[in-house]
């Protein structure tokens, strides 16, 4: 009877138990998508909207050797001292590689060029074709090299370069020396793309990126501040007109029609170019038109135009700080990786509470850490938050450690998300404290109800037993 009844029991706990847990974990969702199913997609979602990178399309560095060529520093940077070279030398052949030097003639083709200008020529679209050859064979897939922008761009160079050095001096070779396309003055001009590999440098210089990407971001208030100056004048463009009209010099020179006054006001009211004489024709000819020319010079070229450098200089420092903690964080990105790399000893890719240690332990990580403003040892503080988890030990993977790491950063203001995200993390926990109370106090009532079960049917047995015993007691008595 009594391991019946237990056995009753640990399967109603059973089932109590998973049911707790059911409704835990739907909460008040009401059997919709569950919060951590609502984050992982979210998270794939942001996860595409990462800053791209081709290497994430390239073999394992074990794999091939020119994935490790392609993506070593060295190989890289003298890439950009090429390309700057190869800048350097287009005005250099452009000058000098033609009869009369610095002087606007002709420039030779290459085959009728001196030794050091083929020389240069065939040595920089061999450079160019090894390039071209290592980062093609570093795709795993090769299909992925036109998702690539850069690499298609650059695949183009190198075809035209390699058309104009080698195949059109086979061609030409073949039809007896003469181009089979005509002068080759049109397709010199070709050679002018060759400078656009200069943007790549852009991503070498990173306060070269900011104030390109502060003027991209700057442009639609620019728009907005160029569209209230033409508002401005084309209004003073009529007044003007208007009031030119009789006078003998000023209505043929500034403001015979509202777009001449609109050209003469920009000119000379705006942009302020031989004010003088402007201002000097309009004071001898018509100082009511002097007075109203002073309004419009305070208004567009003192108010407007200096607002519009306001404007910009806003937008670049705003841009700046965001660059710069992106420059900042995805050295640390970096840096990290590599520490962690070196760190994982099993290889799953995740970071263990003993491997962050080890990592706090290695200067190169402590170095990056204080450049952006962690403080390694707040670091151990807090890792009991991210590395435990209902006293058991839990592992990160690398992108969830940086966004810790990056949490803590000195330099953060609390936000109002900061502050749900620690009112989420407490009622977590109060939620599985209340949850495993309630549990055990329903298991301490059933328990004691089944006790108390139990005493009761032995009270009864006593009872009957009792009562049994009573009557064979009368009944012994009565046969005395």
């Amino acid at each position: 009877m009594d391991c019946v009844s237990t056995m009753t029991t640990e399967k109603d706990e059973r089932q109590r138990s998973k049911e707790k847990k059911e409704i835990e974990n739907k909460g008040l969702f009401g059997g919709q998508q569950l919060p951590a199913v609502v984050k992982e997609q979210v998270r794939a979602a942001m996860e595409k909207q990462q800053p791209y990178s081709v290497f994430q399309y390239y073999k394992d560095d074990a794999d091939s050797v020119f994935p490790r060529i392609a993506k070593h520093p060295i190989f890289e940077n003298l890439t950009l001292a090429v390309i700057a070279t190869n800048a350097a030398y287009i005005a250099i052949d452009t000058d000098w590689n033609k009869e009369e030097s610095l002087t606007p003639t002709n420039t030779y083709a290459l085959k009728e060029s001196g030794a050091f200008f083929q020389m240069m020529e065939h040595l920089f679209c061999i450079y160019f074709t090894f390039e071209w050859i290592c980062r093609f064979c570093s795709f795993k897939d090769k299909k992925n090299c036109v998702r690539d922008g850069w690499f298609v761009f650059d695949s183009i160079l190198v075809l035209l370069m390699v058309m104009e050095t080698w195949i059109m001096l086979i061609v030409m070779a073949a039809v007896g020396g003469e181009s089979p396309m005509g002068g080759t003055s049109i397709l010199r001009l070709f050679r002018l793309l060759r400078l656009s590999r200069l943007m790549r440098m852009l991503r070498s210089l990173p306060e070269l990126m900011i104030l390109i990407k502060g003027m991209a971001t700057a442009m639609k208030s620019v728009a907005y501040v160029m569209a209230l100056l033409i508002i401005l004048t084309y209004v003073f463009a009529i007044a003007f007109t208007q009031l030119a009209v009789g006078t003998p010099t000023i209505g043929d020179d500034y403001f015979a029609n509202i777009a001449h006054s609109m050209y003469s006001l920009i000119i000379y009211a705006t942009l302020l170019d031989d004010l003088v004489a402007f201002t000097d024709a309009l004071r001898f000819e018509s100082p009511m038109m002097l007075v109203l020319a002073l309004i419009y010079i305070a208004l567009a070229a003192l108010t407007v135009m200096n607002m519009l450098i306001g404007v910009l200089c806003e937008v670049i420092s705003a841009v700046a700080d965001n660059e710069r903690q992106s420059i900042m964080q995805e050295q640390l990105s970096e840096k990290m990786r590599e520490v962690c790399g070196n760190m994982d000893k099993d290889k799953n890719r995740h970071i263990s509470y003993k491997e962050f240690t080890e990592i706090l332990d290695n200067p190169k990580a402590l170095v990056a850490l204080e450049d952006v403003g962690v403080d390694p040892i707040g670091l151990v503080d807090f890792a009991e938050l991210f590395f435990f988890e209902d006293g058991e030990m839990i592992e990160l993977t690398f992108e969830a450690f940086m966004e810790m790491v990056l949490d803590l950063r000195e330099t953060n203001d609390a936000t109002v998300k900061d502050i749900l995200n620690v009112w989420m993390k407490i009622k977590g926990v109060t939620n599985k404290e209340a949850v495993k109370m309630k549990g055990s106090v329903e298991s301490l009532s059933k328990s004691f109800e089944d006790k108390a079960a139990r005493l009761g049917s032995q009270m009864d047995k006593v009872e009957s037993m009792l009562s049994d015993g009573m009557t064979e007691v009368m009944k012994l008595s009565k046969l005395r």
